[in-house]
């Protein structure tokens, strides 16, 4: 097709991209239907206007603009990368995006500098995408600080409890496991809640099949945020663990309950073991009842109480103020 047939006002105008031309005084001498439609204007409104008059910008955002319309007017073609421009609605209010915008001196048949022609290009998805990006990056680095401290602080405190190598990795790993259970859980729905039914059947399903018939699990659905899950999690080991060494599901006529409630704006949990003969309390405590006593409150600012009943040992915590679901 020879170059004189094409229309290239028509091309300018339907070209599927934003495109708009300034002339030397910065005042609107085109806008395509792309351009028109990005930033919800209409074309008598822009024509004629000088540009920051027609999209008011202050302050360093306008010097930055500016500088690259004219850089584009002295003969330098240029991009400004990722700024942030208030695009006003028709209501009046503005709403910001970013853009990434290329700036083009025009140029008459002669060569001489006319005007200046802007491709903004909106990369508003692009920078949210970045930002969500670092959000994630630094919450991953802070959880993962976090981990380790609490691995560290339960490595050394297993250590004072434990006399050789042996019971250490005994003590040690399975409360890691707990952990890695917990945070599996976690994972798996968004990190940002856990279900506790989901969390208690969890911590007793490697006792299910050696305890059939002695554990009953009952209560309605309540999410958790994650560090009340880690912390009621690592308890519900200790209990577990306590259970089977020297409780309900050590003996075959034990019955272990644990019920839920929410109640005057507070989650309580109930840990009953029953069915056993002259149960007394322990004469020692070591980390896991640390865990149990002292740092399940602390993490989720409630309380705990256990008693140690003829027939078995009963725990009550109280979380205040969780999520019903």
């Amino acid at each position: 097709m020879a170059a004189h047939n094409i229309n290239f006002e028509t091309m300018f105008e339907t070209t599927p991209t934003p495109l708009m031309v300034l002339d030397t005084k910065l005042c609107f001498v085109a806008a395509n239907d792309c351009y028109l439609k990005v930033t919800d204007r209409q074309r008598d409104d822009l024509i004629g206007r000088y540009v920051f008059d027609a999209f008011p910008e202050s302050g360093d955002r306008k010097a930055v603009i500016k500088d690259g319309f004219d850089r584009a007017l002295a003969g330098e073609a240029n991009k400004i990368e990722k700024l942030i421009f208030a695009i006003a609605r028709p209501d009046g209010s503005f709403h910001d995006v970013y853009w990434t915008c290329q700036q083009e001196p025009v140029r008459d048949p002669d060569g001489r500098i006319i005007g200046v022609m802007q491709h903004p290009l909106d990369v508003s998805s692009e920078v949210a995408t970045e930002r969500m990006r670092d959000t994630i990056s630094q919450e991953f680095d802070h959880r993962v600080r976090n981990i380790l401290t609490k691995v560290s602080a339960i490595a050394r405190r297993t250590a004072r409890s434990t006399d050789t190598m042996q019971q250490f990795i005994a003590e040690f790993d399975p409360r890691i496991s707990a952990m890695a259970r917990a945070h599996q859980l976690l994972v798996h729905g968004g990190w940002e809640r856990l279900g506790l039914a989901e969390l208690v059947a969890s911590e007793l399903q490697p006792y299910a099949s050696r305890s059939e018939g002695q554990i009953w699990i009952e209560g309605p659905n309540v999410a958790l945020s994650s560090r009340v899950a880690q912390a009621v999690g690592m308890a519900l080991h200790e209990l577990a663990t306590n259970a089977v060494k020297y409780g309900a599901l050590q003996q075959t006529i034990g019955q272990l309950n644990v019920e839920w409630q929410v109640e005057a704006g507070a989650l309580q949990i109930e840990w009953r073991e029953t069915g056993l003969l002259d149960v007394g309390e322990p004469q020692t405590h070591g980390f896991g009842s640390t865990i149990i006593d002292r740092i399940l409150p602390v993490e989720t600012g409630g309380t705990v109480t256990r008693r140690f009943l003829p027939t078995g040992m009963v725990c009550r915590m109280v979380i205040p103020e969780p999520d019903v679901g």
